[in-house]
């Protein structure tokens, strides 16, 4: 999948979350020269309720990250078609998309998008 769809994806379902339970959506992307396979590293994108978000960038799988964060409800996973190098505008542009949109009301609990 392309990073503006998952990006888009991503923005909308942050403004659509309508329960406080915890919500995860997780990109993962392709490593060019294994030939396709994960790269190891993601985003995730944590709704610890419906009014925030974080939404932060890891050397790590998803599958691989803390978990608690793991059993709590997935509601996407992607695979986006993109090298790991764009996991930062992937971020930029979720939270551009959030921002410029008037309805949503979503907030950024943090903007630590550093790899961790």
């Amino acid at each position: 999948m392309k990073l503006e769809a998952i990006a888009g994806n991503i923005a909308h379902a942050i403004k659509d979350r309508s329960t406080d339970a915890p919500y995860n959506l997780s990109v993962e992307f392709t490593d060019k020269a294994t030939k396709g396979k994960s790269a190891t590293g993601c985003v995730i994108a944590h709704m610890p309720d419906h009014l925030h978000y974080t939404i932060n960038s890891y050397d790590y799988r998803y599958m691989d990250a803390d978990p608690q964060l793991v059993a709590e409800e997935l509601g996407a996973f992607f695979e986006c078609d993109d090298d790991l190098d764009q996991r930062q505008p992937l971020i930029d542009l979720v939270n551009q998309l959030i921002a410029d949109d008037p309805d949503n009301d979503a907030t950024l609990l943090n903007n630590d998008s550093t790899t961790e």
